[in-house]
């Protein structure tokens, strides 16, 4: 599904860009599709590296039952979001940098994949990071988005 972004002066198609602010968001929307089509959009915390998304959570849930179902995901991660209003606060628009794209998840069951995924995502959190015994592993749901496509946005500040 490739599209063009209607506001030319607004993209940011620099790849350094984009990397930033994937390597520096905090957590990320994930969109999924249910079985009858109905969107579905979660935050979700995660991690970028190498030009891919790690992402974590329950072993069980409505979102691993889904990418299971349908691995094709759309994400979004926003910084410096502020709303901005003019003199007399009846006009709105929002200051932001964003990243959004569409991907393939999957599911990561390999232990030895799966910890060097929780390394790299408790070292986006600055937590520590001991390796999870294969039983361990078992309650951890642990899932890479490989990137098809991504499109770098900048509102209200100045584009690189």
């Amino acid at each position: 599904m490739e599209r063009d972004m209607r506001r030319k002066d607004k993209q940011v198609p620099d790849k350094g860009w984009i990397d930033d602010v994937l390597t520096r968001g905090e957590y990320l929307f994930l969109g999924l599709a249910t079985p009858d089509g109905s969107p579905y959009v979660l935050p979700i915390g995660y991690a970028y590296e190498d030009g891919v998304i790690l992402l974590h959570g329950a072993s069980k849930g409505l979102k691993n039952d889904l990418i299971a179902a349908n691995p094709r995901v759309s994400f979004n991660v926003t910084l410096d979001a502020e709303l901005m209003r003019d003199e007399n606060g009846s006009e709105f628009s929002f200051k932001y940098r964003s990243v959004t794209g569409f991907g393939d998840a999957s599911e990561i069951t390999d232990i030895d994949l799966k910890n060097a995924a929780l390394a790299s995502l408790m070292g986006h959190y600055g937590g520590p990071h001991t390796d999870i015994t294969p039983e361990r592993g078992r309650a951890v749901w642990v899932a890479k988005i490989v990137i098809r496509q991504v499109t770098g946005k900048c509102s209200g500040y100045p584009k690189p």
